[in-house]
């Protein structure tokens, strides 16, 4: 496209958008007709020249976030409403919200934790440029997949280093091994353990959480089978956060399975000072309150049905 035609584009665009001016007056003013000025408008947004943003912030959650703040160890609570009954689009509004904050908690010369799975990856795509220095971005837990399963869990680390312009370090290994011996043969690694004691220093953590019904990343994964399933659920667990699996109080549900796994103990990312949990849909709202009550997150972000969901959940 040459030049002078950008060039209109771009006027036209500012003229409807900025100066509030009707499509006529923009035809009448360039000497083309209504429907050229339209074509044009369209073909702005395809070029990603304009971007339109509902914010749906007007809405005012104030009560239910009170409910929240009054019934757990919550410091903030940013809850987004489901406006079109699109699990995709709530997905990535709840996600832009975390991604709209995500600056003020990352500082110069800080360690940033953050897990991976789905939601990850579509809070992934939104992050903003965060001009920092020295911000060295950490896996929480082993990504590697043991089936034929892409976890994305190296393009997320990669998506937030490029946020920062930080360094990213990749735990090289799977979520969880058949043997608590191999896992600590694995953290014996000079890589792993470089990334295991920079997660006792970690200011910020991002991940959000995984309930116990399927499809689930774990499962794609090949970390847990049929048979693990089927004892986890017997033993009372929920869910997991950052790959450890929990009961309903947010504690470890059997800590003698959790030797098998490869991530920064849940004990460490409890003392992390800003953990940030991210989540939608009322199915997740077990494993949410149970984090909650783990004293495991300081910022929720979530949406409305299943914050309240999550208060019907937890009676006074």
């Amino acid at each position: 496209m040459d030049a002078k035609k950008l060039s209109q584009i771009l006027r036209i665009s500012k003229m409807y958008y900025e100066l509030n001016m009707s499509q006529v007056q923009i035809g009448e003013k360039e000497g083309i007709s209504k429907s050229n000025v339209s074509r044009l408008l369209k073909s702005a947004m395809d070029m990603g020249l304009i971007e339109v943003r509902v914010k749906e912030s007007v809405l005012s959650y104030s009560d239910l976030e009170k409910e929240l703040l009054e019934r757990f160890p919550l410091r903030r609570a940013v809850i987004v409403p489901d406006l079109v009954g699109n699990r995709q689009v709530l997905l990535q509004d709840v996600c832009g919200a975390l991604a709209e904050d995500l600056p003020r908690f990352i500082k110069n010369d800080s360690i940033l934790g953050v897990h991976w799975g789905n939601t990850l990856a579509v809070l992934a795509k939104q992050l903003p440029a965060i001009k920092r220095q020295g911000v060295s971005v950490i896996q929480l837990s082993g990504g590697f997949s043991r089936a034929v399963y892409e976890s994305g869990a190296l393009d997320i680390l990669k998506s937030f280093v490029d946020s920062v312009n930080g360094s990213g370090y990749q735990i090289p290994a799977p979520a969880m091994v058949d043997q608590a011996f191999i896992a600590d043969a694995i953290k014996q690694d000079h890589q792993i353990d470089q990334i295991l004691a920079m997660a006792k220093k970690c200011d910020t953590a991002v991940f959000s959480v995984g309930n116990l019904e399927r499809p689930s990343v774990l499962y794609e994964m090949g970390v847990i089978n049929e048979e693990s399933y089927s004892v986890i659920k017997e033993k009372g667990g929920i869910g997991d956060c950052c790959s450890h699996f929990l009961n309903d109080e947010g504690e470890l549900l059997d800590p003698e399975m959790d030797k098998r796994v490869i991530a920064a103990p849940l004990s460490v990312i409890r003392k992390i000072p800003n953990k940030l949990l991210v989540a939608v849909g009322k199915e997740k709202a077990m494993i949410i309150k149970a984090v909650l009550k783990g004293n495991l997150v300081d910022s929720l972000y979530i949406d409305a049905p299943t914050a309240e969901e999550i208060i019907r959940l937890t009676p006074m």
